[in-house]
């Protein structure tokens, strides 16, 4: 009798346990999706266009107007323009993962990029102006303050380690196969000789 007591008491604990493994895995594999988008499309995609971007010289006249001459609302109405634009495409792209529909979706989102870049442009030119709203500003800080919880987090730490292993492996498995592409290579060309 007593042993069944001893038994039901502890499924619940391994129940628990359970959850809170399936939990943490399904954590790490979303902050290993943000790190891979912050990573490989920001700092690969988006750094080199707003480079371009900024070599157009509307592009920085325009970006003058906002920073000096733009009312705070035409500020605010020019930011949430393509930012909601950017962020619909964003989650377009994302149904569209979720339905296995790849090709599209990396369609899709290379469409977000330059509306993001856009709206970021226009953040960073006419922060000042939007911090002015008092809703703004305090979205602005609740967003910044979740990002350097995420970025304190054990859990990004771990997915940020697992990530730098995974490159370092991948990396030794570029140099075996390229070591053993000319070992290959090298012996086709003395048996022809």
């Amino acid at each position: 009798m007593i042993n069944n007591e001893k038994k039901i008491s502890l499924k619940p604990i391994k129940f628990a346990r359970a959850v809170r493994c399936i939990r943490n895995t399904l954590f790490i594999f979303l902050i290993f999706l943000y790190i891979l988008f912050e990573e490989f499309i920001w700092k690969y995609a988006v750094n080199p266009i707003l480079q371009y971007l900024v070599a157009f010289h509307f592009y920085r006249r325009f970006l003058d107007y906002i920073r000096f001459q733009a009312e705070r609302l035409s500020v605010l109405i020019l930011f949430l323009i393509p930012f909601a634009l950017g962020e619909g495409v964003g989650t377009l792209s994302a149904i569209m993962v979720a339905q296995f529909h790849l090709f599209s979706a990396v369609l899709l989102y290379s469409l977000k990029i330059p509306l993001i870049v856009i709206s970021l442009g226009i953040l960073h030119n006419g922060k000042e102006k939007l911090l002015s709203y008092g809703w703004f500003a305090l979205c602005y800080t609740w967003v910044i303050a979740q990002l350097s919880k995420l970025h304190a987090s054990h859990l990004y730490r771990y997915t940020v380690h697992l990530r730098s292993r995974f490159i370092h492996r991948s990396s030794r498995l570029k140099r075996w196969i390229i070591h053993a592409y000319h070992h290959l290579r090298y012996s086709i060309n003395q048996k022809k000789t």
